[in-house]
């Protein structure tokens, strides 16, 4: 490609990108909404030089790399240990809830299952560069509360980094066979812990010990060259560039040099992203936007919606009071970074056509352009809201709120090992579902490959061993789902805790038995179990193991009923001593098997 050419590129797609982001910028619109539009319109209305879209691809890669390289950087490990409690109680409701708020949407719409799963991976995230941009410009929440919504976001990136480790095997098993997938999938495992437990742990002392031998210049560009050798290798592992960027980046972000190198790689990192976002924009046709408006409609609907209501929930759950918890809520309605990432690598690797790209994209754009107007709307909607509930609606989230308000009178009374076991159990729990979402997804998709591969080779018919997968799918989740019904046990003691504390379970002088000694964690973990078992697809056209683990799960819920009936009969009498003691043994059972 002749110099002239890509200078003339680069003019054109760099200058009217910025000036049109200027413009919206005027309007309060991030400089994402430009960039896009802007390219939109470049690859729809104006003739390109030859060799145009070579020199985007280039470009747009290496915005990629430092994109997840730049939020990477942003990952404070220490400050997400330290003030992440909060935050972890509210993406763990919020993501899963997205992520199969995707899945459920997509099958609805007819989508496959990997389409349906980059669905849900898609709209699982907000965009923090955005939402924080809303946020100061019309001053709704105080910094504190926001540092509150860019941890979360943080836990959000590094879940859909996950995930896209997840997605990359998926979209490309189309075209592979059973062999060079499971040899992939154990690559990518490999590559996976290296990073998170060596690497977290080694490279950030390497650039210290080279930091403090070395100038600003070198270091920096030390960080830099690590970036592409951590970018490469994901690649030869079988894993989207994106993922070791962003993994050199926290590794970096670790290491005393971080400021030193996000002043070196800033400027580099807002062109290289302009020319990512706008290789996004040129991808889309306004023919195909105006096409699938319903369709955009749809996906920008299913977002705000779910996000909304987890966003919301989350706060519940976290403690944190409703007023704020309702602004965050429309605050995080914008679509992220790593939508554009995510349907990229798909369009890429054609697990999605241009139609649903261009409808993403199309509901990416538009949660950007509404979120200033919900932002700026929130606290007036908020507080009509309170105008307009019915009585019978607000007695019932009072009665919720109590048990809840109950559930944090006890850890505020409690020691500090039996707080900091409370907020161990949670964290865990947070990855533990992580952990069951990442397991689900690889027992579904290896069903058909691994029940091929065993009829092949030890004989008997695909469908006794699809029975065979489902149940060391079962036995396989029992431990996850057990440790989080332990966790769950631990909390419903803690609601005991507070109820004590306060005097509300006593009525002169009378001592129910305390609930959590009904708490069976193997039934509750059991009847968790089977439930995901049964919504999970497995491809086995005969109904039978449906009705089997159906009689499986009323069994353990009855079990549970039948407990606790059992244990009020016999214990409805004990003394008040009794009680205060079985209490205090627990938190230390409950605490240690809650952090285990």
């Amino acid at each position: 490609m002749e110099e002239t050419v890509l200078i003339s590129i680069m003019a054109l797609l760099i200058v009217l990108a910025a000036f049109t982001s200027i413009l919206l910028s005027k309007l309060k619109l991030p400089s994402l909404v430009g960039f896009l539009i802007t390219c939109i319109i470049i690859a729809n209305y104006i003739d390109l030089p030859e060799g145009t879209q070579d020199v985007v691809d280039i470009f747009s890669n290496l915005g990629l790399i430092m994109l997840m390289f730049a939020i990477g950087m942003e990952i404070d490990i220490t400050k997400l240990k330290v003030q992440g409690k909060f935050a972890i109680g509210i993406a763990i409701i919020q993501i899963p809830v997205m992520l199969f708020a995707g899945i459920i949407a997509g099958s609805a719409m007819g989508f496959n299952s990997v389409q349906a799963i980059t669905l849900g991976a898609i709209l699982s995230g907000a965009s923090t560069a955005v939402v924080l941009a809303v946020l100061k410009s019309n001053n709704v929440l105080d910094q504190a509360k926001m540092d509150i919504l860019v941890l979360v976001m943080v836990i959000e990136d590094i879940s859909q980094v996950i995930m896209i480790s997840i997605l990359t095997p998926m979209m490309k098993g189309g075209t592979m066979s059973t062999d060079s997938l499971i040899v992939l999938i154990i690559y990518i495992v490999l590559f996976m812990v290296l990073c998170f437990t060596l690497g977290l742990k080694i490279v950030p002392r390497i650039i210290d010990w080279f930091y403090e031998r070395s100038n600003n210049e070198l270091i920096a560009l030390l960080c830099v060259g690590l970036l592409f050798v951590l970018a490469l290798l994901a690649n030869f592992a079988g894993l989207s560039v994106a993922i070791g960027a962003f993994l050199c980046g926290v590794m970096v972000g670790m290491s005393k040099p971080k400021e030193v190198v996000e002043h070196f790689i800033d400027p580099l990192k807002v062109l290289f992203m302009a020319m990512f976002f706008i290789s996004v924009g040129m991808e889309v046709s306004v023919d195909s936007l105006v096409s699938n408006i319903p369709m955009i409609a749809v996906i920008y609907l299913i977002f705000i919606g779910c996000m909304f209501i987890a966003v919301n929930i989350g706060y519940w759950v976290a403690n944190g009071d409703s007023r704020s918890g309702w602004i965050s809520a429309f605050a995080m309605c914008t679509m992220g970074e790593f939508a554009f990432i995510i349907s990229k690598e798909a369009l890429d690797y054609h697990v999605i056509d241009m139609s649903l790209y261009s409808s993403i994209v199309g509901a990416a754009i538009v949660s950007m352009i509404i979120l200033p107007l919900l932002v700026r709307s929130s606290d007036k909607t908020y507080n009509a809201l309170g105008k307009v509930v019915p009585k019978p609606v607000k007695d019932i989230g009072h009665w919720f709120t109590v048990q809840r308000d109950m559930l944090y009178h006890g850890l505020g009374r409690a020691s500090y090992n039996t707080k900091k076991r409370f907020t161990k159990g949670l964290t865990n729990v947070f990855f533990l579902i992580i952990l069951i979402i990442v397991l689900e997804v690889g027992f579904f998709y290896l069903y058909t490959p691994l029940s091929d591969w065993l009829t092949k080779n030890f004989g008997a018919d695909e469908y006794t061993w699809r029975i065979v997968i489902l149940f060391a799918n079962i036995i396989v989740l029992l431990e996850p789902f057990r440790r989080v019904a332990k966790f769950m046990k631990f909390s419903v003691y803690m609601i005991q805790k507070g109820k004590h504390n306060q005097d509300m379970m006593y009525i002169k002088g009378a001592d129910p038995k305390p609930t959590y000694e009904y708490f069976s964690t193997l039934a509750v973990g059991a009847a968790m179990t089977v439930f995901v078992v049964l919504i999970v697809p497995n491809g086995i056209d005969n109904l039978m193991h449906v009705f089997v683990l159906l009689v499986v799960l009323a069994g353990t819920v009855l079990y549970q009923a039948y407990k606790y009936k059992k244990m009020v009969s016999q214990n409805s009498s004990e003394s008040e001593t009794d009680a205060e003691t079985a209490t205090e043994d627990a938190p230390a059972e409950e605490g240690n098997e809650g952090s285990a």
